[in-house]
């Protein structure tokens, strides 16, 4: 089995990339941090609640900036990503079971399948079990209920366009119509210039267009994914497209919020497919920056942006959302979360 890595040290403006975890010990929450605690809820996976998020909002799309339901208003999906799937190794993601306790006692009405492309073990590696593993979440999230983003978890994908493009038209010819599934093409450029990482969109979204016209399409924008201001100034066309923004609360403050608006005021839509309330380098020194992350979580919703929070792993650095140890198919009372966790479950529950 291999291990977990170690996040990317990048960095343009002198920023650390937000890759995945390794194991350290992790520190207590900072000072101030709101984290629940005593919000225990234990609701069956079982339970019917009601109408979903997929029935209340039907088909999304996007108009005016903003994410839209059927009935044209808009609306703001908080849920959680995965770990990068080929090394996903507790199989939390997987679990349709896990799945529906999230929608009933988080509240959470996305799932994003981080599905890693260039390490040795991931998708170009082997692409049909990286394939297998996508499928999965995406049909666990029909079942559930609730939207999924197909993420293309790479750093380079420019430099293997083809297989991007086979992938995104092979699942979309997979799942053409279905209302729950969202496209994410490019999870964190680097090392490109935005109209270079232009035009590999728009050879994704073509492909994607050609078997689905409707499905929402999120695109990844320089630097990690915080130039989005950069993007704003020479979309790509098409109708139905977001551009993802990321952030790392301890590492990303006021400034690249200033980027968002500056590309919010250009027209473009935003969707926060990543973020952690941690460091960007996946929160190795186990603090959790609580007053910022809130300062985002207050950003996002006067903004009504949508966001999918790093990630749905149980580890001992602070970027995982459960401790380690905690069981595959929910049931995650307080005594399984960390610092995190509690935090974004309680950003998910309001």
């Amino acid at each position: 089995m291999v291990g977990r890595p170690l996040s990317l040290l990048a960095l343009v403006f002198g920023i650390f990339s937000s890759a995945c975890d390794a194991g350290t010990t992790s520190l207590p929450p900072e000072k101030g941090d709101p984290t629940d605690q005593g919000m225990d809820t234990d609701i069956s996976a079982d339970e019917d609640l009601g109408p979903t998020v997929v029935e209340q909002n039907g088909h999304l799309h996007v108009a005016e900036g903003q994410l839209r339901n059927e009935a044209g208003e808009a609306v703001q999906l908080k849920g959680a990503s995965s770990m990068w799937l080929n090394w996903e190794e507790d199989g939390y993601a997987e679990s349709l079971t896990a799945l529906r306790w999230m929608r009933n006692n988080w509240n959470l009405k996305v799932i994003r399948a981080a599905m890693g492309v260039e390490p040795d073990n991931a998708f170009l590696a082997f692409p049909d079990v990286a394939k297998e593993q996508v499928f999965q979440v995406v049909d666990n999230a029909i079942a559930a209920g609730v939207y999924v983003i197909v993420d293309y978890h790479a750093h380079k994908a420019y430099e293997n366009q083809d297989a991007a493009v086979a992938f995104f038209s092979e699942v979309a010819e997979k799942y053409a119509g279905s209302p729950n599934v969202i496209y994410e093409t490019f999870n964190e450029p680097i090392e490109i210039a935005w109209p270079a990482l232009k035009q590999y969109h728009e050879a994704v979204v073509a492909a994607i267009r050609a078997k689905d016209e409707e499905a929402v399409i999120i695109l990844g924008t320089p630097n990690y994914s915080q130039n989005v201001d950069l993007a704003a100034q020479d979309q790509v066309a098409g109708t139905n497209l977001m551009y993802t923004l990321h952030y790392y609360a301890c590492t990303h403050t006021a400034w690249l919020r200033q980027k968002g608006d500056a590309a919010l005021a250009n027209g473009i839509a935003l969707f926060v497919t990543e973020w952690g309330a941690t460091h960007a380098d996946g929160g190795l020194d186990g603090i959790v920056c609580a007053d910022e992350a809130q300062l985002w979580d207050d950003w996002m919703n006067i903004r009504k942006i949508s966001w999918s929070a790093w990630k749905l792993d149980g580890c001992t650095d602070s970027s995982c959302l459960l401790q380690g140890g905690a069981p595959k198919d929910g049931g995650w009372t307080n005594q399984y979360l960390n610092g995190h966790g509690a935090f974004v479950r309680g950003r998910m529950q309001k």
